[in-house]
């Protein structure tokens, strides 16, 4: 694997590890609804489309992988296949 992309895997890693470390304590899941939040660096971003998402951390980091989801409106029940 080339260097730049190990770097960019390695801080996606840490984005999304800090995402879930910190899911609870900055209630996600619970005051974002219907938006798309990154993590990046440390901290958590907020958009309501996609493409601002995605200026709002390229602004302020330019360089960094963010973890990026979408936080449905209403909590949905996953099916999750097992895998062998």
């Amino acid at each position: 694997m080339p260097p730049e992309l190990a770097i960019a895997f390695e801080k996606a890693k840490r984005n999304r590890q800090w995402f879930s470390e910190h899911l609870r304590e900055l209630q996600v899941y619970e005051r974002y609804r219907g938006q798309y939040v990154a993590a990046a660096c440390g901290e958590l971003f907020v958009a309501d489309t996609p493409e601002e998402i995605d200026r709002i951390v390229r602004e302020k980091y330019p360089d960094e992988v963010a973890h990026v989801r979408y936080i449905p409106l209403k909590k949905l029940s996953r099916i999750y296949a097992c895998q062998r």
